[in-house]
């Protein structure tokens, strides 16, 4: 599926049933991997800060 510039400004109202259905488990595929990775990321650029400047 390609995105186009309409999709990226759709809300969850204005997608049809099906639609919505296949997108939250394609969302789901990942679980919370995103957002730990990206929490420890965070710190771990949080941590360079602190170490490189004192």
């Amino acid at each position: 599926m390609k995105i186009t510039e309409k999709d990226l400004t759709r809300q969850d109202e204005d997608i049809a049933p099906q639609e919505f259905l296949e997108e939250e488990a394609r969302d789901y595929r990942f679980g919370n991997l995103p957002e730990v990775v990206g929490l420890v990321f965070t710190v771990f650029v949080i941590w360079l800060t602190f170490a490189f400047t004192g």
